[in-house]
């Protein structure tokens, strides 16, 4: 794969990315607080928020792990999800710890 096919397939991973979190933020949050789900698996679980979002997060990288153990088996569309939903976890943390008014 060349630089410049690399870079368009971050693009398309990046407008994938902001299309998921386009249609699951009626589903996970509100409009007053997109991160509220986080917080409120932390309250319930006696931990931090960002404990939380990597405890969820962790499902997803478990998931892709036992995929890439037979990468073949699992179609285009089985990895973009997976993956999608990976990276939109560190988006969610990042805002997260910023949102927490870590410094």
């Amino acid at each position: 794969m060349t630089n410049e096919e690399f870079m368009k397939e971050v693009e398309i991973s990046y407008r994938r990315s902001i299309r998921v979190l386009e249609e699951k933020k009626k589903e996970y949050g509100t409009e007053e607080d997109r991160l509220i789900q986080f917080y409120d698996v932390a309250r319930a679980s006696d931990n931090n928020p960002c404990n939380a979002l990597t405890g969820m997060a962790a499902k997803h990288y478990s998931s892709i792990n036992i995929m890439s153990r037979f990468p073949h088996d699992y179609i285009l569309k089985q990895w973009n999800s997976k993956i999608t939903d990976l990276r939109n976890y560190t988006f969610l943390l990042d805002a997260l710890v910023r949102d927490m008014g870590i410094k």
